[in-house]
C-alpha cells in the first residue's frame, strides 16, 4: 500500500510539473505572434521561434523602450548590409523592411530605407505615411541631419561578429547577428518588442 501511494505521488508530481512546463513554454515553440489591431486579431509570422528570440541579448535598451520608440517617432530610418546574400542574412533584412511597410497602413510613419551611399549621395526608398512610395536621392549631410532628429528612430541591421544582439546607441538600434540564424533571432526579438503591447490580451512576455 505504501509503495502504491508512493508511485501515485510520483505520477501526480510528474504530471503537475509537466503541465506547468507545457503551459509556461508552449509559446516558446511558436514562430508567430497574434496581436490585436482595432479589435481584430492579426497573426505576424516570425523568422525564429519566440523561445530563440528571448535569448537575444539587449544592450542599453529594453523591449519597452523599443516599443515606445516605434510608437512615438514619426520617422524610421533603416540602414544596413543591403547587399548581403539571402543565405548570409539578407533575408532577415528584407523581412524586417517588409513588416514595417505592411504595418505602415496601421502605424503610419515616414520610412526611409537606405539602399546605397557614396561620399556625397545617398539613394533611398521612401515610404510615406500617406502610402506613397518613391526612390529619392539625398546629400549625405541631409541624411545625417535626418538620423539625428529627435523625431527619428534609426534602425541598423548588420551581419557582424556578435551572436544575436540588439544594442541602442543614442537613437540608433543596432540589430546584429553573426549568421543567418542569429540575425533571424535578433530580428524576431525586435519585431516582438515593437508589436507586443502589454495591454493586449494576446500579450506574450519576453522576460
Amino acid at each position: 500500500m505504501r509503495k502504491l501511494l508512493l508511485i501515485l505521488g510520483i505520477i501526480l508530481l510528474t504530471t503537475s510539473m509537466s503541465m506547468c512546463l507545457t503551459h509556461k513554454n508552449l509559446n516558446d515553440f511558436k514562430k508567430s505572434i497574434t496581436v490585436e489591431i482595432n479589435g481584430t486579431p492579426v497573426e505576424i509570422p516570425l523568422r525564429a521561434t519566440i523561445g530563440d528570440a528571448k535569448d537575444v541579448r539587449l544592450i542599453n535598451t529594453t523591449d519597452k523602450e523599443i516599443y515606445n520608440y516605434y510608437h512615438t517617432k514619426s520617422i524610421i530610418y533603416i540602414k544596413g548590409d543591403m547587399g548581403l546574400k539571402p543565405e548570409e542574412g539578407g533575408v532577415s533584412i528584407v523581412d524586417l523592411i517588409s513588416k514595417f511597410e505592411w504595418f505602415n497602413q496601421i502605424y503610419p510613419h515616414n520610412i526611409v530605407v537606405e539602399l546605397s551611399r557614396n561620399s556625397s549621395v545617398v539613394t533611398a526608398k521612401v515610404v510615406f505615411a500617406s502610402g506613397k512610395i518613391s526612390i529619392a536621392k539625398f546629400k549625405v549631410n541631409e541624411t545625417e541631419h535626418l538620423m539625428k532628429s529627435n523625431k527619428t528612430m534609426v534602425i541598423k541591421i548588420i551581419r557582424g561578429n556578435r551572436s544575436a544582439t540588439i544594442e541602442k546607441i543614442n537613437n540608433t538600434f543596432i540589430i546584429e547577428g553573426n549568421s543567418l540564424k542569429e540575425l533571424d533571432k535578433a530580428e524576431s526579438r525586435f519585431v516582438l518588442a515593437i508589436y507586443t503591447n502589454p495591454k493586449d490580451k494576446y500579450y506574450i512576455s519576453l522576460t
